[in-house]
């Protein structure tokens, strides 16, 4: 499979002075979804402009898709760009079909293309409709139907769900999903930590211009610390544990819920038994990317 992406000690400081992305080292695999994370300013958008070719590093070294020369890997790559210019006044058909002639798509692999679009997006009933009736979550999953024309291998979403309203932001997600379970790779930039920690099965954390960490998930977790505990009681958890002299052990409660130290958990689960209080379930609780992305962020600045 290998590597779509490939940066070694790749830097960009523009013609200012400013430092947009120091000696970055990464690699993506092939057929992975990548999340890559960061403040505003932290160097996202400058990583996508030198993948795509817009701009060139000031040094280090870039492959994208084999290529050093990354504008000849193009033709492999579906780009969403934050904000879409297209023109209102078409259809959504004919937008597509024109950005697939573009492309070099013509007759019956064109139709197929455009219509195998429209259905991964879920816009084949708004497929003649002018785009000036859309709404910005369909023109966002218009224009993930437009990157999916060429069937690239390998598919670059730049905030995509950035302005959306929650249900927009949703279907986009959808449409997310379903793109990288048909065998797109995906790259997905973003500031928006549970939607990639949602979509993406590895993730990188950008701070500053510089890449603190990337891995799956399950790698940039530490051990758990917590542990979370559903009763089988009517009673609320909070007064529970008030009665039973466990207030200090408690993190959170929430109706039957709470959430312990995991070195508490021995001692709250002894009083429960004695107390004849049954479980549903017990679990560790495991990092959320906020938590992860928190802590790296917050040890990085301590140590600059």
């Amino acid at each position: 499979m290998g590597n779509v992406i490939e940066c070694a000690k790749l830097t960009k400081r523009y013609p200012t002075s400013t430092l947009a992305l120091d000696s970055l080292d990464l690699e993506i695999a092939a057929g992975t979804s990548f999340g890559l994370v960061g403040e505003n300013g932290a160097g996202k958008s400058t990583f996508v402009r030198l993948v795509m070719g817009f701009i060139f590093p000031s040094a280090g070294k870039l492959q994208v898709l084999g290529h050093s020369r990354v504008a000849r890997a193009h033709p492999r790559i579906g780009y969403v760009h934050e904000r879409q210019f297209t023109d209102l006044y078409l259809t959504g058909r004919q937008y597509l079909t024109y950005m697939a002639e573009l492309s070099d798509l013509w007759g019956g692999t064109r139709r197929r293309r455009v219509d195998a679009g429209l259905q991964l997006t879920g816009m084949l009933s708004a497929a003649d409709r002018r785009l000036r009736t859309y709404s910005k979550g369909m023109l966002q999953r218009l224009a993930i139907a437009q990157a999916l024309l060429a069937q690239p291998d390998l598919v670059i979403l730049d905030e995509p769900t950035a302005g959306l309203d929650p249900p927009n932001q949703r279907e986009v997600r959808d449409v997310i999903s379903r793109m990288h379970g048909e065998g797109t790779t995906v790259v997905l930039c973003s500031h928006n930590l549970p939607e990639v920690e949602e979509l993406c099965d590895t993730v990188g954390i950008l701070h500053q211009g510089r890449l603190l960490r990337a891995g799956t998930m399950q790698a940039l977790r530490v051990s758990p610390t917590l542990a979370e505990i559903v009763v089988n009681t009517p009673e609320p958890v909070g007064p529970l544990m008030s009665r039973l002299g466990l207030s200090h052990a408690v993190v959170d409660a929430r109706d039957h819920t709470l959430r312990i130290e995991l070195n508490q958990q021995a001692t709250v689960l002894q009083a429960l038994l004695v107390a004849g209080v049954s479980l549903r379930s017990l679990n560790p609780v495991e990092e959320s990317l906020e938590t992860i992305y928190l802590r790296e962020t917050q040890w990085s600045g301590a140590t600059r």
